[in-house]
């Protein structure tokens, strides 16, 4: 008999090729009171994923088009989709799963056969941390992906000139392999206090800084000092950072690890890379539409090379090309 449905539970997106599991787990999840969206392929997921809003995604190693792992990286590359917690679900008894899971982006794992008791609880877990992280991040107790949408629509409703600003680390997974992610935490936190620092040190009127999660950020300025911020934000970083390096390191000026070839691959000093959408004389017509510049114009601004700040100057709805809008420094 089927549970009434639970309002604390939500939609999920389940992906799984075989049928017979397809189903078994559907029926689980919905006598629990959960909405389920299926998919039996990656191709059939990503549309699902654009056509619906899902909590919570339950992906599959096994897939018939798209492998797991990499199916799981799209997802938590797209800005739209990064923030939805994925479990993973396999009966691969393969070692390094876990470890193989949480470096494509899932947010946990789970073994076959599924305890839907187990499932339940695991869900529940990532969609709780996922609402919490919605208004303010764990690790720098700045405002989360909820209170920065709500500050976007804000500044676009209002018509004003403003400048929008995304900041990512470069390297960071390297480092974080070489000292671990609690030292990784550190080098985050630095990055949250240079940037609040820089907006206070520059007078923005009403600054902002969100964190969207892992070393991602961005923050709200006045379009005449935005660039002047971004320059502020890169050089101290780069002057501060072989503080998070051993003595060793440090006086070599990085590390070297091997690469998934067994080669020894060289690493620098860690860097940052900000992209810089002034909005003046066009207002974007969504918080999203700006999302996506500002991400475009970021992978530009890593392209580049570590350590460079990016500027697009938004004169039209459809943006041109970063590579032609964007001026590096």
């Amino acid at each position: 008999m089927s549970a009434e449905r639970n309002p604390s539970k939500c939609k999920v997106l389940l992906v799984e090729d075989t049928q017979t599991l397809l189903q078994m787990v559907s029926m689980t999840l919905e006598e629990r009171g959960y909405t389920v969206i299926q998919a039996s392929d990656g191709i059939t997921a990503l549309e699902m994923l654009a056509e619906h809003a899902p909590e919570a995604i339950v992906l599959d190693i096994n897939l018939p088009d798209i492998d797991g792992f990499e199916l799981c990286k799209r997802i938590k590359s797209e800005p739209r989709s990064r923030n939805i917690p994925v479990l993973m679900m396999t009966a691969m008894g393969k070692s390094g799963f876990e470890v193989m899971s949480i470096e494509a982006g899932a947010d946990d794992f789970i073994p076959k056969p599924i305890d839907p008791m187990v499932l339940d609880a695991r869900i529940q877990m990532v969609v709780r941390r996922m609402r919490r992280e919605r208004f303010a991040n764990a690790l720098t107790g700045l405002p989360a992906n909820a209170l920065t949408e709500e500050r976007l629509n804000f500044q676009i409703a209002r018509g004003k000139p403003f400048a929008l600003s995304f900041i990512d680390i470069d390297g960071l997974r390297a480092y974080n392999q070489r000292y671990g992610h609690d030292r990784g935490d550190l080098v985050i936190r630095h990055l949250a206090n240079l940037t609040l620092e820089a907006l206070r040190f520059n007078g923005t009127a009403e600054p902002f800084v969100g964190h969207l999660g892992g070393d991602d950020f961005v923050f709200v300025s006045d379009p005449d000092v935005s660039e002047r911020i971004g320059d502020s934000i890169v050089r101290g970083f780069e002057l501060s950072v072989l503080d998070f390096y051993d003595d060793e390191d440090r006086a070599h000026g990085g590390f070297n690890l091997k690469n998934r070839r067994g080669d020894m691959e060289r690493h620098g000093p860690l860097t940052v890379s900000i992209a810089v959408v002034n909005v003046t004389d066009v207002m974007p017509s969504s918080v999203v539409a700006l999302m996506d510049v500002g991400a475009e114009l970021l992978r530009y601004a890593k392209q580049l090379g570590g350590g460079t700040v990016v500027m697009e100057r938004r004169q039209s709805e459809a943006p041109a090309p970063a590579s032609d809008e964007a001026e590096s420094e």
